[in-house]
C-alpha cells in the first residue's frame, strides 16, 4: 500500500475546505465527509439547537433558532427536500439535519459564532451488518466575528444550508428516487460504543495543521508525535495496521489526530494548542446499501496553553504539544478496551469430597 498517497487522501477529504480570514466577518469550512451521502435523499427531519452559549444574552437570541429553523425549511422546500412535519419528527429511520449553534462573548481561542452542520443518516458497519447506527454521513463547520449579532449568527448559518444545497442539487440532478426496499425500519439501533467492538487494530494518521508559519522543525514535530501515537497504542495492545488486507479486515478503521497550533498575538479564534481526534470506519447506508463510505464513530477534542520560556516569551513546547496528543490517543484507548473487554466466567467452586 502506498502509504504516502493514501495520507494525502485522508487528509484531502478530512479537510477539503479550508478558508480563514482574520479580523473580519469569517467564514471557516470543513467538509470531513462524502457527499455522495446525499444521492436519492428525499425526506429529513430539521432540527436547530444551540450549543455552547456564553457571556451575556440579547433579546433577540430568544427567536433565533425559530427565525433560522423556518428560513432553512424554506429553502430545503425549494429545493425538492421535504421536510418532516412535527407529527412525523420521531418517524423511525429518516435522516435527521442538525445545525448547532455555538454563541462565544468571553472566550478569544473561540470563534464569536460558530455553527457545526451534520446530517445523520442510518448506517450498517462494512465490517460488521449486524451493527446498525445513526451517524453523520456529512458535516460542514462555519465560523464568524468579530462579534456576536443577529447578523452574524444569520450570514453563517445561510451559508452552511448554500453549502449543503450546493452539494446535495450536484449529487441529486439526475437522481432517481430511493430504492423503498431497503427502506428504514424501526429496528433498535445499536449503542454507538458497539461500534468499537469485535476490532483489535487500526490506522493511525496524525498531521499538524499547515499555515504561514510552519517550518521544517514543524515536519519532525509531526513525526515524533506520530511515532508518539503509535508506541502508546502499540503498548495497549491496539495492533496499527500497514496494509492493504489488513484495513480491510478492520472495516478501514482510522484513528485521525489534527493538530493545530497558533502563535501568540494572532488572532486566530483558536486555543495555543488544539488537538481533535476522530476514529472513522466504512459503513452501508441502509436506505441504499449501495453507497458505502467512511464515518466517525468516535471523536474527541482537547487543547493546551502556552507557557513561558526563560525569557519571559509565550511560546508552544514540544512537551506541551505532546501531553494533548497523549490525553487524545488514551481517550481513544479507553474506549476501545471497553468495548472488546473479554466477559470473565466465574468458575464453579469445587466442594470438598464427602466422608
Amino acid at each position: 500500500m502506498n502509504s504516502s498517497a493514501n495520507r494525502s487522501n485522508v487528509f484531502a477529504k478530512i479537510l477539503a475546505i479550508t478558508v480563514l480570514l482574520f479580523g473580519l466577518p469569517a467564514q471557516l469550512s470543513a467538509q470531513r465527509s462524502d457527499e455522495k451521502t446525499l444521492e436519492g435523499l428525499r425526506d429529513i427531519e430539521l432540527i436547530v439547537k444551540y450549543g455552547e452559549v456564553n457571556g451575556q444574552q440579547t433579546d433577540w437570541q430568544s427567536a433565533a433558532l425559530q427565525t433560522l429553523e423556518d428560513r432553512a425549511r424554506k429553502r430545503l422546500q425549494e429545493a425538492g427536500i421535504r421536510v418532516l412535519p412535527a407529527d412525523e419528527s420521531s418517524k423511525a429511520g429518516m435522516a435527521k439535519l442538525v445545525f448547532t449553534v455555538s454563541l462565544n462573548r468571553v472566550n478569544s481561542s473561540a470563534a464569536p459564532v460558530r455553527i457545526e452542520t451534520k446530517l445523520y443518516q442510518r448506517v450498517r458497519l462494512w465490517r460488521d451488518s449486524a451493527k446498525e447506527l445513526e451517524l453523520p454521513t456529512w458535516t460542514m463547520s462555519g465560523a464568524g466575528g468579530p462579534e456576536v449579532t443577529a447578523k452574524m449568527v444569520s450570514d453563517v448559518f445561510d451559508a452552511q444550508v448554500d453549502s449543503f444545497l450546493k452539494y446535495y442539487k450536484q449529487m441529486n440532478a439526475t437522481a432517481s428516487e430511493a430504492a423503498t426496499e431497503n427502506a428504514p425500519t424501526s429496528t433498535q439501533l445499536s449503542d454507538t460504543r458497539h461500534a468499537f467492538e469485535g476490532l483489535n487494530s487500526t490506522r493511525l494518521f496524525l498531521s499538524i495543521r499547515r499555515d504561514m508559519f510552519s517550518d521544517a522543525r514543524q515536519v519532525l514535530l509531526e513525526k515524533f508525535l506520530q511515532e508518539a501515537a503509535e508506541n502508546r497504542l502499540k503498548e495497549a495492545g491496539i495492533k496499527l495496521n500497514r496494509y492493504t488486507n489488513e484495513a480491510e479486515q478492520a472495516g478501514h478503521a482510522l484513528l485521525y489526530i489534527w493538530v493545530k497550533l497558533s502563535k501568540p498575538n494572532t488572532h486566530a479564534w483558536a486555543p495555543p494548542i488544539g488537538v481533535e481526534s476522530s476514529f472513522s470506519q466504512w459503513v452501508r447506508l441502509v436506505r441504499d446499501p449501495k453507497k458505502q463510505t467512511d464515518a466517525v464513530t468516535w471523536e474527541s477534542r482537547d487543547q493546551g496553553e502556552f507557557v513561558k520560556n526563560s525569557s519571559g516569551d509565550l511560546v508552544i513546547t514540544d512537551d506541551a504539544v505532546l501531553e494533548v496528543v497523549n490525553k487524545q490517543v488514551d481517550e481513544f484507548i479507553k474506549a476501545f478496551k471497553a468495548a472488546n473487554v473479554t466477559p470473565v466466567v466465574p468458575q464453579a467452586k469445587s466442594e470438598p469430597p464427602r466422608q
